[in-house]
């Protein structure tokens, strides 16, 4: 297909969409890429695009099959098509982003613990999950199950989700930073992809049970992974975003996978992936704060610039104490950029066993005409525009390619460069609707949580 007639295919895309907002063809928002994806494997032109190593990791010796008993993976997922970075956690390899959509086989996993199973846990089954939805704050508490909620009011969602950790690289390669002060996975920039959710919204749940003046927090809690799996939200919050976040049941069409929380997590675009807590079991509505893990000692900002909320003594505290609260939790991810070229690693505390580049290594181009492709989002306010700049010089905006499908959403952009030999650094950076745009650096905050300073990117042009 010529990329004039893509082109014009994601535009009717486009207007379908906002039109009837949820019947999308998923098949057209995967394989959209307005010669995007197409012309990808041409441009840019990489001179060297090392393959992944093969483990090496010794074979497992033979063992009759009566008595063998598979290994137990941390992470479901194939490793073929994602970036190990660590036991429970694995990173999309955006360098070969080609589609709007992320296939589920290519989306980042950030677990805390391995992914638990049917077979380990089974309660998670269709037919044995629960959720329990209850509080202070509730008028009628209830438990509803699998089929319960599929036949609940559901919408669908396009929205991107991305890792609080996602860019913890830049503190490291270029915030100044070592990993003494900032610790974490070197997530490089791959912890962020882009779905369609299907959910029950929490403007459903609130009108099924009531709430209660007075309501403070939302607890959203798992429990099965971990025993300190949950995460809270302001009731504020979930009140302004009650449309657009809920309980989700399936991710791109399918019924969610286990890596992903399956049967059922809540999805909240927008926020660090964390506040969609995978296998939900209990949604408690309470008038007072919570403050368990995930909102003290992990997903906060904690630094020198940074001032530690208030708490009080009524609060409620879950396996933490008001000692433990150092920083404000992460909410809305910022905006962020990259163009599909992998981020030289040579500062940072570890390199990624599959990464495709060895410590320092510069990856190369070949010189002459190159169209350099990326990615772009801001979900709280939406992408204005994108710019980029060379070696320092002035800032011009890139195009944006459609679709652009408002705020949740990223956009891919693209521009032409006439790459000349030699080492060069390319710079992105993303403007909202706000006319935020990326900073050079960010403050330092240990954790290594949410670095959207502007990427830059090494080439040596050949």
């Amino acid at each position: 297909m010529s990329e004039e007639k893509h082109r014009a295919r994601d535009e009717a895309l486009v207007r379908k969409v906002l039109k009837d907002g949820t019947n999308i063809d998923r098949r057209s928002l995967f394989v959209s890429a307005a010669a995007f994806g197409a012309a990808a494997v041409a441009g840019p032109a990489l001179a060297q695009q090392p393959a992944a190593p093969a483990s090496t990791a010794p074979a497992a010796p033979a063992t009759p099959a009566a008595t063998a008993a598979p290994a137990r993976r941390a992470i479901l997922k194939d490793d073929s098509r994602v970036l190990n970075i660590g036991a429970t956690v694995r990173s999309g390899i955006y360098w070969n982003y080609k589609t709007f959509m992320t296939p589920v086989e290519e989306f980042y996993v950030r677990n805390h613990y391995p992914t638990p199973t049917v077979e380990q846990k089974p309660v998670l089954s269709k037919e044995n999950w629960k959720l329990k939805i209850h509080g202070a704050s509730v008028e009628k508490p209830i438990e509803i199950s699998y089929n319960d909620l599929l036949k609940m009011k559901s919408r669908t969602i396009i929205a991107t989700m991305e890792c609080h950790g996602n860019g913890r690289t830049l503190f490291w390669e270029q915030g100044g930073f070592t990993g003494q002060e900032v610790a974490g996975g070197n997530w490089v920039l791959g912890a962020v992809g882009q779905a369609e959710w299907q959910f029950v919204p929490m403007s459903e749940i609130f009108a099924k049970v009531g709430i209660k003046p007075g309501a403070r927090t939302v607890l959203f809690w798992s429990g099965v992974d971990g025993n300190d799996m949950g995460r809270p939200m302001p009731f504020a919050d979930v009140v302004a975003q009650q449309n657009d976040m809920g309980i989700c049941f399936a991710m791109n069409g399918n019924p969610l996978t286990e890596d992903h929380g399956a049967p059922v997590r809540a999805v909240v675009p927008g926020w660090g992936g964390t506040a969609s807590i995978k296998w939900l079991t209990e949604i408690r509505v309470t008038d007072k704060r919570v403050w368990c893990r995930l909102n003290t000692k992990g997903e906060v900002y904690i630094g020198p610039t940074y001032k530690a909320p208030e708490n009080a003594a009524d609060d409620e505290f879950i396996g933490v104490t008001a000692a433990d609260i150092k920083g404000p939790m992460v909410t809305w991810m910022p905006p962020k950029s990259f163009i599909t070229v992998p981020l030289v690693l040579d500062k940072s505390p570890s390199v990624p066993a599959n990464y495709p580049l060895k410590r320092g290594e510069v990856p190369k181009l070949t010189a002459g005409q190159q169209m350099m492709r990326g990615y772009a989002w801001a979900p709280q306010h939406g992408v204005k525009k994108v710019d980029y700049r060379i070696d320092g010089g002035k800032w011009q905006t890139a195009k944006i390619l459609p679709p652009n499908l408002g705020k949740y959403t990223w956009v891919r952009f693209e521009f032409p460069w006439n790459a000349s030999a030699g080492k060069h650094v390319i710079e992105t950076r993303t403007t909202d609707n706000k006319n935020v745009s990326q900073p050079e650096k960010i403050p330092l905050n240990s954790l290594g949580m949410a670095n959207w300073s502007i990427p830059k990117f090494q080439v040596e042009v050949v």
